[in-house]
């Protein structure tokens, strides 16, 4: 899950020079530093930055701290909502990162292209929160966004994953809920409806199960893309992804992937998967992922 289950109305983002299609018209507002459509990247930071949030949250409220965090840095930061499903007793409010992840990721791939046209730059950083991580490796995999023949020409230089359900996970024993029910013979749609209606973590939800199709797609044949620096966040504390190992990815291939827990020089650190968004440390880690230089004048907080 991401930083809330929360629901937003369906206004229209407050972009009003926004070169989004129409169909971009339901998010809800940018985060402070966020999708100012006339930035230009500079040489310092030439790539965008875009943040893609999780499993019911929204854009606006997971990256409150970390975007203006690196806006203030001078970088052209970019969010969008995504996975949108309207809410039963309100049909006007919907709930986002619910929809289906294959989905969502053709809509970041849409996003991202806006992105570099508006900007002229070649490539993006993406930084995605729970879900947010699964649907960008969908996209780098499936929609685009690397390119396994000519990596120099793949669209992201670097992926930053915090609590990514990478491996999937069993939403604190929802899972063993969910085989219990099957061993039953009950159906798997009916099954489906009960948990994952009542949670409130929908389509999106199921897909993350460990084990579910997905993933196994996702994760088939090598889980990294070639020419893209994966970083992958981890927090041992995490009562979302569990076990919170399952963040981490395989770095067999061509890829350069850093798997680190924020705990790593910090034991004192208890942020849960909710948190990371907002912590110091972890949006240090962030920076230093996106360039290594910051480290070089900034020295890393603890919490």
């Amino acid at each position: 899950m991401g930083s809330a289950v929360a629901s937003v109305p369906s206004a229209a983002a407050d972009v009003p020079d926004s070169p989004l299609p129409a169909d971009f018209s339901d998010m809800g507002a940018a985060p402070a530093g966020a999708n100012d459509w006339s930035c230009v990247p500079t040489e310092a930071h030439p790539r965008p930055v875009v943040l893609v949030h999780g499993t019911g949250a929204d854009m606006a409220t997971t990256w409150q701290t970390m975007a203006p965090a690196l806006a203030d840095q001078g970088y052209c930061v970019y969010a969008l909502d995504y996975g949108a499903v309207q809410t039963l007793l309100d049909p006007n409010r919907v709930i986002w990162g619910l929809g289906d992840i294959a989905e969502s990721a053709g809509r970041l791939a849409t996003f991202i292209d806006t992105v570099l046209a508006s900007t002229d730059a070649e490539k993006v950083d993406i930084v995605g929160h729970s879900q947010g991580g699964t649907v960008a490796r969908q996209y780098l995999k499936f929609n685009g966004g690397a390119d396994d023949a000519n990596p120099a020409s793949s669209k992201v230089e670097n992926l930053v994953t915090l609590g990514g359900t990478n491996h999937g996970t069993n939403f604190g024993d929802i899972q063993q809920m969910y085989l219990i029910l099957a061993a039953a013979g009950l159906d798997q749609t009916i099954i489906s409806e009960m948990l994952f209606g009542l949670t409130g973590l929908g389509t999106a939800g199921r897909q993350q199960l460990i084990g579910s199709p997905l993933l196994q797609r996702l994760n088939a044949g090598g889980e990294v893309e070639p020419g893209v620096r994966y970083t992958v966040v981890g927090t041992k504390f995490d009562k979302v992804v569990t076990p919170p190992e399952r963040t981490f990815l395989d770095p067999s291939g061509s890829a350069d992937v850093h798997n680190l827990w924020v705990q790593d020089g910090c034991e004192a650190n208890a942020v849960p998967h909710q948190g990371l968004t907002f912590d110091a440390r972890v949006t240090y880690i962030v920076q230093t992922a996106l360039d290594p230089a910051y480290a070089d004048t900034h020295t890393a907080p603890c919490g």
